[in-house]
């Protein structure tokens, strides 16, 4: 009976990868001991790899662009933003389960967490720099994902890790100008000159200009007033100078603003010059006449004159005389005079008239 017992007992215990049958203390240490080498034989179905069924790592694969990211120098007090885009560079679907930011100054915004990107989808995230202090910073970015498949159970990758970068640098608010003075020169009375003036902010932060005015007698200016500048960015004003009496003047173009150098002020010059007198040539009170002597032997000569061209004439000398020119003293502003001469010879025979000329007496 013992040993028919023994040989059942071995029996069943042939049958460890199907049913189970009783067995004692013995036939325990015996299961224990084939288990182990079942188990690593693949007949109860280990393979030896723990993770059978969850996705690997590798599945995981965050694609972000750029990175890093660095904001370089920053006004304190303001802030600089940049958009990143983060893509599904997996060959599966890919969950963003968390995005966090760290380092002084960082922050991100996007789309809510946990989020799911198809293979080859991508979605974005602005991330800014506001630092509230002068000095480097730094942080980091880390996008937590990992695939899921609907057969398997979700797994997770290593986190994808972004750094950040960036400086903060106190404002300065400086507004310059293209000229130290202005100089107008000699200008006429009643008349008036122009030039401009280039204001820029030269400084990193925004400059508010309030009033740019030019005081001092004959000066004025326009434009500038009530006028924001970016950085870098300029405004012209134009100044005027229209004197209104001879002498030199001098003037002040002033420029209120935020800036440091609140009160920028350019020193201006000119001189106002009288207007030249035009004056109008004398009228004559006479003509002066004067002609070629005759071929001819004579012993003098008359001159005649009359208002309408070809005469009649007027005999203005009444007895001949030997020169070869006259003076007409009696004239009148605005008259047109017409003139010819005749000689007379020896047998005091006189010759017929001459050519003619004509005279205007300019008006008064």
């Amino acid at each position: 009976m013992r040993g028919a017992l023994m040989r059942q007992k071995s029996k069943s215990d042939t049958s460890l990868c199907g049913g189970s049958s009783p067995f004692g203390l013995r036939g325990l240490a015996t299961l224990v001991a084939l288990f182990g080498l079942l188990a690593s034989a693949g007949c109860m179905g280990l393979t030896g790899k723990s993770n059978v069924g969850s996705p690997s790592v590798a599945d995981a694969a965050v694609a972000v662009n750029p990175s890093p990211i660095g904001f370089g120098n920053v006004v304190v007090g303001t802030m600089n933003s940049q958009t990143i885009s983060v893509s599904n560079a997996a060959t599966t679907d890919l969950t963003i389960t968390s995005v966090k930011i760290s380092g002084a100054g960082f922050d991100i915004s996007g789309p809510p967490t946990p989020f799911t990107l198809v293979v080859g989808q991508g979605t974005t995230f602005a991330v800014s720099f506001h630092p509230t202090s002068a000095g480097a910073t730094s942080g980091h970015i880390s996008i937590a994902s990992g695939t899921s498949h609907s057969d398997k159970p979700f797994g997770l990758g290593s986190p994808t890790a972004v750094n950040l970068t960036g400086t903060g640098v106190a404002a300065t608010l400086q507004l310059s100008a293209n000229t130290s003075s202005l100089s107008f020169g000699n200008v006429t009375v009643g008349a008036s000159s122009s030039q401009s003036v280039l204001l820029k902010n030269t400084g990193n932060s925004n400059v508010t200009i309030s009033s740019a005015s030019a005081s001092g007698t004959g000066f004025a200016a326009s434009g500038g007033s009530n006028t924001i500048l970016d950085p870098n960015q300029s405004v012209s004003v134009t100044v005027s100078f229209n004197p209104q009496a001879a002498g030199a003047a001098t003037g002040t173009l002033s420029v209120s603003s935020n800036a440091s150098n609140a009160l920028l002020q350019i020193p201006l010059s000119g001189g106002g010059v009288s207007k030249p007198v035009q004056t109008q040539p004398a009228v004559p009170d006479s003509v002066a006449l004067s002609w070629n002597p005759s071929v001819s032997a004579v012993v003098g000569y008359f001159v005649y004159r009359g208002t309408t061209a070809g005469g009649p004439y007027s005999k203005l000398n009444s007895s001949f005389d030997g020169s070869t020119s006259y003076t007409d003293g009696s004239v009148s502003s605005g008259q047109t005079y017409f003139y010819v001469v005749t000689s007379v010879d020896s047998s005091n025979i006189e010759s017929g008239y001459s050519n003619q000329v004509s005279v205007t007496i300019p008006s008064s």
